[in-house]
């Protein structure tokens, strides 16, 4: 039994005791043991006990019969469980170098040895080479011999692969054989050669001939693993002479007379010009490497050793050539000990004028004894010399250095590339090598980088040269097409930095600051243009830019996004790209981190590449256009939705887009039945027609061309296209867009932008009674604001006409509800001067859960965005003369006359009106809102709503009930945020509120504390901007409870069903407010816009904006005993 190093717990101990004692036999158990015993556990995991007695048993028919001092040799492809290997088994008389000769032809061949077991075996066999007995243990036993056994696992070939396979490993182990057969022999013959020199010295320099006889001796004490070996007889003198082998010479591997070692062109020959040359100076060894490769032990170029041979009288007469490998002390002894080389280092620092003791010497010491052993042997003393002080003197100023040995015998390049740590990896190592391959004209035969303590990495490269040409390249201009390829991406950014003048500040900011995944793809000159984007941005700033790239296809360019901070969403920039009319192929992010006083910070380039659809109109300002679309659209100076398309499609500027985008929206907002898509889709669509559009504008409104003659041209165009246009929807869009255009009076578009970081409004003046489509009653005139975070208009009903202007929570049709509170204001105004006018506006920009403050901010600066544009086309008056505004075309008379007014949400704006018209220079100066510090606050004194309430009063005295003593229901319409509800629900204490609703939420208390609900009431009536949700649920009766609009349907509860006569157990909001407009209570109280009740003899016809559509009832319907709106108080 053997002893196991290993714990007897381990699961291979396990796993082999288990294929044991499935053992059938003795040998088969002791071959278990022998053959897995020092198997790594890796190697066999995935294997079963069944699985390599399996194994095993296949391996002990293959060692069942040999022939003595023969190789056996099998590769085979085995069934499962082992079907996804190929095995090899190899056996042979125990000798060294079986082992790592076999797997270093493997390895050269690039095969991935999954297993190696090669034990060795103690056996018997009888005279046929019959496997008679395997020991257990080694034997001196006389009949038993030791067998090298190897078995190895390599992913499966196929058969043909396979025979080449073991041809080539017969081969191997051929030489193997001979060469440990005729290794004593080899050695014998070179203490001859020794003798030889000594007895009768050879004509050569007293102390050569010493050391060269001392390192003949150094060999021979196990410094050199003979391979082969052979004499050669020298004839025909110096210059045709020729080396000729002698008879049965050959020893080792160089028994067969028809290998050579040299190479002449592409054959292998005995000798070579260059070696004939050198048989000729007085010199005793040739010490250099042969021209093949060992197949024995390790595979590497053969060294060579020469030994010439002299007669009695002196004269060459050949040459004892012995070639093999230096064994592992060789390369490790300190070469001060070695002969030939310890003279030779002594020579160096001799011609170096260093004292060796000083630090200089010792230095130089340092370099040569840090030389490459194969190196010493063969470079001469004065290229060594020469080489080492170079090399020394890297050491006070590390850079790139190119060091080049030729061979002696022009077969290949030795050189020395000493590269600065930072730079080398294996990229810089392989394009290095391929420019030396190059410009000597042959092939990375080797390369061995070595790291030392400094700062710089030596790699020595071997080029074996191509035979024929004799390239001699320029060595210093060699060495700096190194330099620039070994500085690295940095470096060059460094220098094209440097070369723009750049400061060193900036440099050093941006130095390690690209990944790799950038450089590998950015050159570092195109690299500035994205460090110059980057410096210009501070904060959130986004820069932007598009380009064309090599590769890319006709209709292909990249966006390139910059960004100091962290990476940008794709959900934020893809919506952006899409509206442009561009699809998103593929994207590469780049994270960057250039430095800063506090240390290294992020910044982030997004690299788009994108498509453009075929009809894309990609002219040179395209670009331009493009990136000051995007940044519009980032910076929320435009909106993104379809209308952008345009930019791409026509080439229209961002601020082009944005009137055709304002147009359209005015358009839906008068009561259209198209989308604003459809619109952009339509106008995208038929892009041409909407470059007409804008030329029909500007010919009628840009102060530098306005041309009546141009404007009717453009219309010429537009009707002409039209015949183009085949669908009737289309057709219409467009058409509402001339019409409107044509019923413009003024605009501020062409008005110098104000530089005061907002959007940019657009607004215009319109003559509504020639604007088609608009529901009646049409005003005299209106005006329309538009930007991406305001929309508004302001109608009037006359030159001279006053009203509120309304904060509007209906962003779909708020024109609709201004149009009707115009209509209800021009009734109330019919007999005084001046006429009514409405206005309203809508804070796009508002976001779910803004605090109040927030959001009454938000309001006052749209409002204030909403005035001032007002006053941007309105006339102004000096010393009664009328002072039109700058910049701007009036297609209309003089009109000065504008009056605004507070409305529910802006009554405490009428300062900020005022200020505004006071900023303004307008001649009404602070009255040009009613109201404020120098007015009456609508909310505040509740005329209206107290109007109404004396009507209430006098219906219910009309029926004997004094509302102000005693309790009586209502159902409202409403807030308590807004002027006539909140003011109305507040002038009884004796109101009992059983529901409310408004457009955003449904309001229950079905059984009222009355005092408790009126403070509360009281309270959301003081609260800015309130709403039901505002209200305090613990004061809501049971079965209560305040509810969104938005909710697909609202539980019922049995209190909400007793109060609204609805029977489910859930509802719609509709159906609920449909009920309320029907339940019982004694008064239905509106105080808000919108919610109609029609007359009998009215249709659904007569019903306008989108909450009276929903919910009409007829009133000879409505069950409440009394009602009252806002309408009927004359608002």
């Amino acid at each position: 039994m053997g002893v196991f190093a290993m714990s007897p717990h381990d699961p291979l101990v396990t796993l082999i005791k288990t294929a044991e004692g499935k053992a059938k036999g003795e040998r088969e158990r002791i071959l278990t043991r022998q053959l897995l015993e020092k198997a790594p556990p890796e190697d066999l995991a995935g294997y079963s006990a069944a699985d390599l007695n399996h194994l095993v048993n296949g391996r002990l028919a293959f060692l069942a019969e040999r022939k003595p001092g023969r190789t056996k040799i099998a590769v085979s492809n085995p069934e499962a469980p082992f079907a996804d290997v190929t095995m090899i088994d190899i056996i042979n008389d125990d000798m060294p170098f079986l082992v790592d000769s076999a797997i270093g032809l493997l390895t050269e061949r690039g095969y991935d040895v999954r297993l190696a077991l090669h034990p060795v075996l103690s056996v018997k066999r009888d005279s046929t080479g019959k496997l008679t007995g395997i020991e257990a243990k080694a034997s001196s036993d006389s009949q038993t011999m030791r067998e090298s056994f190897m078995h190895f696992h390599i992913a499966r070939i196929d058969a043909a692969e396979s025979a080449k396979l073991e041809e080539d490993l017969k081969a191997v182990f051929s030489d193997v054989r001979v060469a440990v057969l005729d290794f004593r022999a080899m050695q014998q013959r070179l203490r001859e050669a020794i003798a030889s020199y000594q007895s009768n010295p050879p004509p050569i320099p007293i102390e050569e001939l010493t050391e060269s006889i001392a390192f003949l001796q150094w060999l021979l004490d196990n410094h050199f693993t003979f391979l082969g070996m052979r004499e050669y007889k020298f004839e025909g003198g110096a210059k045709k002479g020729v080396l000729e082998p002698i008879g049965a010479s050959g020893l080792g591997i160089l028994r067969k007379s028809e290998i050579e070692v040299l190479r002449r062109g592409h054959e292998l020959v005995a000798i070579s010009p260059q070696i004939r040359e050198f048989l000729m100076q007085p010199h005793a060894l040739i010490i250099t490497k042969s021209d093949v490769r060992a197949t024995v032990h390790r595979r590497s170029a053969m060294d060579y050793i020469g030994v010439k041979l002299f007669d009695a009288e002196g004269e060459l007469s050949g040459e004892l050539r012995s070639i093999g490998l230096f064994t592992s002390s060789a390369y490790t002894q300190n070469p001060n000990e070695i002969p030939l080389l310890r003279k030779k280092l002594q020579r160096v620092v001799a011609a170096s004028g260093f004292l060796p003791s000083g630090h200089s010497g010792k230095a130089l010491v340092a370099v040569l004894e840090g030389f490459p052993r194969d190196e010493l042997f063969q470079i001469d003393a004065e290229v060594l010399a020469e080489m080492a002080q170079g090399i020394l003197r890297l050491e006070e100023r590390p850079r790139t250095r190119l060091f080049v040995r030729r061979d002696k015998f022009d077969r290949f390049v030795s050189a020395f590339v000493f590269i600065p740590r930072d730079r080398f990896d294996s990229d810089v190592r392989r394009k290095v090598g391929d420019m030396l391959a190059e410009s000597f004209d042959g092939r990375v035969a080797s390369f061995a980088p070595s790291f030392g303590e400094g700062t710089l990495v030596r790699v020595h490269f071997i080029i074996l040269r191509n035979p024929g040409k004799d390239p001699k390249p320029d060595l210093v201009g060699l060495e700096q097409r190194i330099v620039e390829t070994v500085r690295n991406w940095d470096d060059r950014l460094e220098s094209a930095l440097s070369a723009k003048g750049t400061e060193q500040a900036v440099i050093a900011r941006w130095r390690g600051a690209f990944p790799p995944g950038y450089r590998d793809e950015t050159d570092p000159e195109a690299s500035l243009k994205d460090i110059e984007e980057i410096d210009a941005l501070s904060g959130d700033e986004i820069g932007v830019e598009f380009i064309r790239a090599a590769g890319d296809g006709p209709l292909e360019f990249h966006s390139r996004l910059y960004h100091q901070g962290d990476a940008i969403a794709l959900g934020r920039r893809l919506p952006i790209l899409e509206n442009l009319g561009l699809q998103a192929i593929s994207e590469t992010t780049h994270i960057l981190s250039p430095g800063s006083p506090t240390g290294r910070h992020r910044a982030v380039i997004h690299d788009v590449l994108l498509q453009a659809p075929a009809n894309a109109a990609i002219a040179p300002e395209t670009f331009v256009n493009l990136e000051a679309a995007f940044l519009a659209v980032w910076t929320g100076m435009a909106e993104n939705d379809a209308f952008d398309g345009l930019v791409l499609r026509e080439g229209l500027a961002w601020r082009d887009v944005s009137l055709l985008r304002a147009l359209g929206r005015y358009i839906r907002q008068s009561a259209a039945s198209f989308s604003s898509d459809y619109m952009a889709q339509t106008l995208v669509k038929y892009s041409p027609i909407a470059r007409q559009l804008v030329a029909l504008f500007y010919a009628l409104f840009d102060p530098r061309l306005h041309n009546e003659k141009e404007a009717e041209a453009a219309q010429v165009k537009i009707e002409k296209a039209l015949v183009d246009v085949y669908n009737l929807d289309e057709d219409r869009i467009i058409r509402r867009y001339v019409n409107l255009l044509t019923s413009l009076l003024r605009t501020n578009f062409f008005q110098n932008p104000k530089d005061d970081g907002e959007p940019p409004l657009i607004n215009f003046k319109i003559n509504s009674k020639l604007v088609d489509g608009l529901p009646e009653p049409r005003p005299f005139a209106e005006i329309f604001v538009y930007a991406p975070d305001v929309e508004a208009v302001h109608l009037r009903g006359g030159h001279m006409a006053r009203g509120g202007i309304r904060w509007s929570d209906r962003p779909e049709d708020f024109r609709t509800e201004v149009l009707g509170l115009a209509k209800a204001q021009n009734v109330k105004n019919a007999v005084i001067v001046p006429v009514g006018a409405k206005g309203g506006f809508i804070p796009k920009r508002l976001k779910l859960g803004d605090s109040r403050e927030a959001i009454q901010a938000e309001g006052v600066r749209a409002y204030t965005r909403f005035i001032s544009s007002l006053l941007d086309i309105t006339d102004n008056l000096e010393d009664d003369k009328v002072i039109p505004p700058s910049d701007t075309v009036r297609r209309d008379g003089d009109d000065p006359y504008l009056v605004v007014a507070a409305d529910k949400g802006t009554a405490t704006f009428s300062d900020t009106a005022n200020g505004i018209s006071s900023k303004h220079g307008f001649w009404l100066d602070d009255a040009f809102a009613s109201g404020g510090s120098a007015g009456y606050d609508h909310k505040k004194m509740g005329i209206t709503a107290r109007g109404g309430w004396e009507a209430v009063k006098r219906h219910f005295r009309e029926m004997d009930i004094d509302i102000q003593t005693t309790p009586f229901t209502v159902i409202g319409v409403g807030d308590m945020s807004g002027d006539v509800f909140g003011n109305g629900m507040l002038l009884s204490r004796k109101i009992r509120l059983l529901a409310a609703f408004d457009h955003r939420d449904i309001f229950f208390d079905p059984a009222p504390d009355m005092e408790k609900s009126f403070k509360e009431r009281e309270r959301l009536f003081a609260l800015p901007r309130s709403s039901w949700q505002d209200y305090d649920k613990s004061l809501i009766s049971k079965g209560g409870g305040v509810f969104s609009r938005s909710l697909k349907a609202i539980p019922l509860t049995s209190e909400i069903k007793a109060l609204s006569g609805l029977t489910g157990d859930k509802a719609t909001p509709q159906e609920i407010i449909h009920a309320l407009l029907l339940t019982e209570a004694d008064l239905l109280w509106f105080g808000g816009i919108g919610t109609y009740v029609k007359a009998r003899a009215q249709g659904k016809g007569h019903r306008r904006g989108r909450q009276s559509r929903r919910h009409p009832e007829g009133q000879n319907r409505i069950r409440p005993r009394w009602r009252r709106d806002q309408y009927r108080c004359g608002r």
